[in-house]
């Protein structure tokens, strides 16, 4: 099956998180959306929305062990595009 590698920049940190492999893109924008609007105040995604963004990399699969990855990361979604305004 392929997967699709993704992870969370943080540009106040100029840095990208520990990837993840998700079932699809669409997988991926939800769990990020579920994190950055998780109430938590330990939770540096919900207290920092738009320092944070979603991107892929490309694709890995599990049968052979091939990686396809993009040229540069793919954006995905910003933060601030997600966060729910209360």
């Amino acid at each position: 099956m392929k997967l699709n590698i993704c992870s969370v920049k943080d540009r106040a940190a100029d840095a990208f998180g520990r990837p993840m492999f998700v079932l699809s893109q669409g997988v991926a924008i939800r769990s990020f959306s579920d994190e950055l609007n998780r109430n938590d105040p330990e939770n540096q995604l919900y207290n920092h929305p738009d320092d944070f963004d979603l991107y892929d990399f490309g694709t890995f699969d599990d049968n052979s062990g091939q990686f396809e990855l993009y040229e540069l990361p793919k954006l995905l979604s910003l933060g601030k595009q997600v966060k729910i305004q209360t």
